[in-house]
Formats: structure tokens, C-alpha cells, sequence
């Protein structure tokens, strides 16, 4: 079981499904057949009012993180055009590659998905060819999470997010 970083009622925490949440309440539960009684975090998705997300204090998987620093998020603008598209040699592949770095839920790693899908979404439209249905859900997961998390540390909404880093990305 990996010890992972305590928060307090009241923090703010990126969890990996759930984005952006806020802690409202720390307790003891017994979730039905799991057997004994565990501490979990009662979480308040900031971006979605009406759902609330439990998950425990301490797991073998890390399920939550800190919200990433203003700063460091800010670079991810200046750093667009530097990062690697992520490359593949079918779309399956490409999926898996997408579904892992989703995982991670790491902005870097959220931000090279974002800009793969975006610019190949450019590259298609320019080609007269079909957006991809699986390039658009990549970037509707992904985007999401990247966006939201950016647009709450820089108090900012999230489209004024999203278009400011999408605006970044061009071809040649």
C-alpha cells in the first residue's frame, strides 16, 4: 500500500478521473463487501457541482495529486511548439499510447495528447479528410482534464484556456 500525501477538508486536489476537486470531508467507511472500514476522501469535483467522488486515503494506485503551480502550468503555452507529437503506427496503437498517458494524468502528458490530436485534426481538415471520431474523444478527455486544471489555477475560464493553448498549435 503506497503512502500517499494527506490533504486536509478544505484542499484542492487533481483526481485521476474526476479532475479538480475539493476535499469536503475526510471519514471512516466500510463500502459495502470490502470488509473493514477505511478512511476516504469525500471529494467535490469544482467543475462538476452535482457529483461527488469517494476514494480512499491510502491505495496501491495514486488516485489523487496536487493542483500543479501556476507557474509551472503557465509554461505549457511557451512550451507547446517544443513538444513531441506522440507517434504511432496505427490508430490501435495510437489509442493505447493516448489511454496511457491519460492515465498518468499528468499535464505534460495531457498537453502532447492535446496537441498530437489537434494537430492531426488540422493536418485532416487541410487534407479534405474525415476528423477522426477517436482523435476527437482523446482530445475531449484530455483537453478536459488539461483545461481544467489550468483554468483553476489561473482563475481563468476554461474556453479562454482552451483556445489560448490551441491557438499555439499550427502546421506547416
Amino acid at each position: 500500500m503506497k503512502v500517499m500525501k494527506e490533504y486536509k477538508v478544505g484542499d484542492h486536489l487533481v483526481h485521476e478521473t474526476n479532475g479538480v476537486c475539493t476535499v469536503d470531508e475526510i471519514k471512516e467507511m466500510a463500502l459495502a463487501g470490502r470488509g473493514s472500514e477505511k478512511l476516504y476522501y469525500i471529494l467535490a469535483p469544482v467543475y462538476h457541482s452535482k457529483s461527488q467522488v469517494v476514494t480512499p486515503v491510502q491505495s496501491d494506485k495514486v488516485r489523487v495529486r496536487d493542483v500543479k503551480p501556476k507557474e509551472e502550468l503557465e509554461k505549457l503555452y511557451d512550451e507547446v511548439l517544443e513538444l513531441d507529437l506522440i507517434e504511432a503506427d496505427n490508430d490501435r496503437q495510437r489509442g493505447e499510447k493516448y489511454k496511457e498517458k491519460i492515465s498518468c494524468f499528468e499535464p505534460i502528458e495531457l498537453a502532447r495528447i492535446v496537441k498530437t490530436v489537434y494537430t492531426r485534426r488540422l493536418l485532416r481538415i487541410k487534407e479534405g479528410k474525415k476528423v477522426m471520431a477517436q482523435d476527437e474523444k482523446m482530445l475531449d478527455i484530455a483537453g478536459k482534464k488539461l483545461f481544467e486544471e489550468m483554468a483553476f489555477s489561473f482563475n481563468e475560464d476554461i474556453e479562454d484556456v482552451k483556445d489560448k493553448f490551441l491557438s499555439r498549435i499550427t502546421i506547416e
